[in-house]
């Protein structure tokens, strides 16, 4: 019975020191841990990115100047459009030069953009990852585009391992930089209206007056319009026009007066 009691304490006792040792022992294992998987790599959108719209304002018409026009062309418009601004940030070297590695050394042109496929934080600087002549091989460079001293492969899981040998990178100040590319896209028309020449029939000039509607500009209005083929001032929304000369395949006319 006293050996029975004695071991439980001695076994007691062990597990404490085991206990109280393991919270030391964790930085200790989680750096070996991260030594030898490596660093996970946040992956860029190679796609561009949406930024903003913004509203433009676009009048199909001149005052007091006459125009020619052949049918099922606007005489007169006036619309509001969105357009959506798209950004892609790309990267180029200050100057050309080489990053040199004994297994696949890369050449850099500064008339060249290049893309990185993403990044990884190292001792707390965030890295960003060149894509090599080599599939999976990446450079590194920080925020300031100074490379980092090794080289790194990305494996199937994601994960950078460094590479033991040291690149070279000349000519010295060698360094990426970014630069922000931008794309404007018509977004399409939000409301307005738009008034087409549609011949003369039984002396009468035709137009189609479309509206788009300020909800739903999808929402498409159409009105037929007719006027006497005539000399004389006619309303269209708001607009005077003075008919000049129209036949069945065009119309000259002039706008004279404008509400707004």
């Amino acid at each position: 019975m006293k050996n029975k009691i004695v071991c439980l304490i001695l076994c007691s006792m062990l597990a404490g020191c085991l206990r109280a040792g393991s919270y030391d022992l964790i930085p200790v294992r989680k750096k070996i841990f991260d030594s030898m998987t490596g660093y996970s790599v946040d992956f860029a959108d190679q796609n561009e990115q949406y930024v903003s719209s913004k509203i433009e304002r676009e009048k199909g018409y001149t005052l007091n100047k006459a125009a020619t026009v052949r049918k099922g062309d606007p005489i007169l418009s006036d619309k509001v459009f969105s357009r959506n601004i798209y950004t892609t940030v790309i990267y180029k070297p200050n100057k050309k030069g080489v990053l040199q590695n004994q297994a696949f050394p890369m050449k850099l042109d500064n008339r060249k953009e290049y893309k990185i496929l993403g990044w990884v934080t190292i001792d707390g600087i965030k890295y960003s990852l060149l894509e090599s002549n080599l599939e999976g091989y990446v450079f590194l460079f920080d925020q300031d585009g100074n490379f980092y001293k090794n080289a790194g492969w990305i494996d199937d899981g994601g994960i950078l391992k460094l590479l033991d040998e040291e690149i070279f990178v000349y000519p010295s100040g060698l360094k990426m930089q970014n630069v922000v590319s931008t794309r404007e896209e018509n977004g399409g028309i939000k409301q307005g209206y738009e008034v087409r020449f549609d011949g003369v029939k039984l002396d009468r000039v035709w137009f189609d007056y479309i509206v788009y509607d300020k909800a739903d500009a999808n929402d498409v209005r159409l009105e037929r319009l007719n006027f006497p083929n005539k000399p004389g001032l006619i309303m269209i929304n708001g607009k005077g026009l003075r008919i000049l000369k129209a036949d069945d395949d065009s119309i000259t006319y002039m706008i004279l007066t404008d509400s707004e």
